[in-house]
């Protein structure tokens, strides 16, 4: 098997446990609703952080110096920044997007980072932060297809009279977005972006609908797959679903924690911090890509 798959294929054979762990309990569970969640968090001493790592450069999986998995990112360096800031350690429980969900919503996590968009369905069941990320920035909501069917279709128009067959990650907002193109029983769901990829690369799939910062890291190991061009192809023009922000669990007593999450966010957009971040993990997936 050619090195060159090495991070796609880290992806897509990852264990990820999504039911079990919402069931879990951690620092912010029902039992301690009735103290602060700033100080639930420290007199643990960890931050319980939930994510889906499919998503380079936020969150994705490499292989490390001693050939062990470990789970990087500039969403990841965010997360260790809060933790630093409220002086506990970082703990990553890791599942597929829709699992990240499911711990949000019963507490089984501190808070959850994973390029989320804050949207009304989701603020019924999570607290946001501030925003911390534009896709906007450097990519848009667009779609990944393969060349011989990007040739086919000038403009999303064309596109969505033909009633592709089309992929999107489960949970994620570009489910909604591949509805907008193709027929709702032509939507296949995956539980992880890079197992959609590999689909649209096996020929089970016509499209993806996806972030294009995530899997522009991806195309060298894929060659016949392409990003269709934001001119014609963009599927949320008016940025709807630009910015991200973190999840994080209901609670009347978290205000002073999520004070302390914007803090953070904000000291490190000035500081220069979540760009160098953003480039340090772009350029760490490229590399695990390609060796």
């Amino acid at each position: 098997m050619k090195k060159s798959f090495k991070l796609a294929l880290t992806f897509a054979l990852a264990t990820l446990t999504t039911l079990s762990l919402a069931a879990c309990s951690s620092s912010n569970s029902a039992s301690a609703t009735d103290k602060n969640t700033l100080e639930t968090i420290k007199e643990n001493g960890k931050l319980t952080v939930g994510t889906s790592p499919d998503f380079p450069p936020a969150e994705f999986y490499i292989l490390n110096d001693k050939g062990e998995k470990e789970i990087v990112g500039s969403d990841i360096s965010l997360a260790k920044a809060i933790a630093d800031k409220i002086g506990v350690k970082l703990e990553i429980k890791a599942t597929d997007f829709n699992g990240v969900l499911a711990n949000i919503q019963t507490g089984s996590v501190d808070l959850g980072i994973s390029s989320f968009v804050g949207t009304k369905e989701r603020e019924k069941i999570m607290d946001f932060s501030d925003g911390y990320a534009q896709e906007v920035s450097d990519g848009y909501q667009g779609i990944l297809t393969t060349k011989k069917i990007a040739d086919k279709y000038k403009d999303l128009a064309e596109l969505k009279k033909a009633n592709l067959k089309v992929g999107a990650q489960s949970g994620a907002i570009q489910f909604e977005l591949a509805s907008t193109i193709t027929k709702d029983a032509n939507i296949k769901q995956y539980g992880t972006m890079d197992a959609a990829v590999l689909a649209l690369n096996s020929g089970d799939i016509d499209a993806v609908t996806v972030s294009t910062s995530s899997v522009e890291p991806l195309l060298a190991s894929f060659p016949e797959l392409t990003i269709l061009p934001k001119d014609n192809f963009n599927l949320d023009p008016e940025n709807k679903y630009a910015t991200n922000v973190i999840g994080i669990p209901k609670n009347e007593n978290n205000t002073s924690f999520v004070k302390l999450i914007n803090e953070v966010i904000k000291e490190n957009k000035d500081n220069g911090n979540l760009e160098k971040w953003k480039n340090e993990a772009t350029e760490q997936a490229k590399k695990a890509i390609t060796e």
